[in-house]
């Protein structure tokens, strides 16, 4: 009987030939190596599906599945996840390389902390041709036990969304929606991660992301546009979820209480101590689809 490995990576593929080698090699060539590789090409029209047989001739590892018909970049990158058996999981990019220690580091760390549920290294950002741009950090390491408390940590950081290319549990991850069809979709699935787990940062930069020249990041780590994603998908304000706040008095209005300039109502009398913490903590439950029980798994 064929033994399940202890790790699942996931490579939707399309017309990549350019970059596939790089990284199929830097993933075969990992220091851990009882995973598989679940690659999906989706309906390529050059030579990545052969690239990827060739691979496939000479490792066992990898599962090669080819689409009928272009299923889009979403459906094909949760069809990997859904072809994946392994108790963990990590989806990687055509264009992007892995540095050896990825997996070990990762999976280390996943074992010993049975609260984190995504684990992902520092970032180094490569050009088109693999030439180093500069050293990039995530900087949502996140360690908190309450929800709202990890929410709104990740809302006023994320900028790039490497960590989704980190190292999850597919438990956790089957309890999510995966991947939307739309803008955005992978900060929204980042954060309903994030609501059933902690994140961890390793701080060695494992991970090597191509940079090409029209990346698609939130400028000067500007949340709005992940609030605005994070107000439709998960049924919470962006800024309750990125300042606390209170329900405003008519429908569809919230009032903003800001730690440093709280108006006095919402102080706690001469004693000067904020009141909007209790009551932004119980809004964000209220209108957050949490997972399950209100503590943490």
């Amino acid at each position: 009987m064929e033994k399940t490995p202890k790790i699942s990576i996931g490579l939707p593929v399309y017309n990549a030939e350019r970059y596939l080698r790089h990284s199929i090699e830097s993933i075969l060539g990992q220091t851990f190596s009882n995973f598989e590789l679940v690659i999906s090409d989706n309906a390529s029209t050059d030579s990545t599906f052969d690239i990827c047989a060739e691979y496939a001739a000479r490792d066992r590892r990898i599962r090669l599945h080819r689409n009928a018909r272009n299923l889009g970049a979403a459906d094909n990158f949760n069809r990997v996840f859904r072809l994946s058996r392994a108790e963990y999981f990590k989806w990687a990019a055509y264009d992007d390389v892995c540095s050896p220690l990825l997996l070990e580091r990762c999976l280390e760390l996943l074992e010993d902390e049975p609260r984190v549920a995504l684990c992902y290294p520092k970032t180094v950002l490569i050009d088109e041709n693999g030439e180093e741009i500069g050293k990039y950090d995530d900087s949502i390491h996140i360690p908190y036990a309450r929800h709202h408390e990890r929410l709104r940590n990740y809302l006023t950081k994320v900028n790039l969304a490497n960590a989704v290319f980190g190292l999850m549990r597919s438990s956790v991850l089957r309890e999510t929606k995966l991947l939307g069809k739309y803008f955005g979709a992978d900060y929204v699935l980042l954060m309903e991660v994030l609501l059933r787990g902690r994140f961890h940062e390793l701080p060695e930069h494992l991970f090597m992301r191509r940079d090409h020249a029209n990346p698609r990041r939130l400028p000067e780590r500007d949340s709005g546009m992940v609030g605005l994603v994070a107000e439709k998908h998960l049924q919470v304000h962006p800024e309750q979820a990125r300042h606390g706040t209170v329900p405003g008095d008519k429908p569809g209005q919230s009032r903003v209480v800001r730690k440093g300039s709280a108006s006095r109502r919402y102080r706690g009398g001469s004693s000067g101590k904020p009141r909007w913490r209790g009551r932004y903590k119980a809004t964000l439950k209220q209108r957050l689809q949490l997972p399950g029980a209100q503590t943490e798994r």
